[in-house]
């Protein structure tokens, strides 16, 4: 459905504790967003692969993390088109909040 570079930067862990309990957690690439491009080539459609796993979700995490600033372009995307709808799964995590020494560093 998303093409065979998906399948290549796919990779399958099974842990024998927890292989009987219907309990799937899939980590998906981070969205990188740069300044000096407004789309990450992957070269399969991400924003696509979000949503389609979101739909078939019971639980979607979105990690935010104070040591890498800067939420735009991909990620406002994600947000806006491969998740809309979706906020009832919703679940946005501030990843290390314990570490912001200022107000300031929410804002990043």
């Amino acid at each position: 459905m998303f093409g065979p570079t998906l399948i290549h930067h796919t990779q399958l862990k099974v842990r024998k504790d927890i292989r009987n309990t219907n309990f799937m957690l899939v980590d998906s690439p981070g969205m990188i967003d740069s300044p000096h491009q407004d789309r990450q080539d992957r070269g399969y459609d991400f924003a696509g692969v979000v949503k389609w796993m979101a739909e078939r979700a019971d639980v979607v995490l979105l990690f935010f993390d104070p040591d890498k600033p800067g939420t735009t372009g991909e990620t406002l995307s994600v947000l806006l088109h491969s998740l809309a709808g979706m906020d009832h799964k919703l679940l946005i995590i501030l990843n290390k909040a314990d570490q912001f020494r200022k107000i300031h560093d929410f804002a990043r």
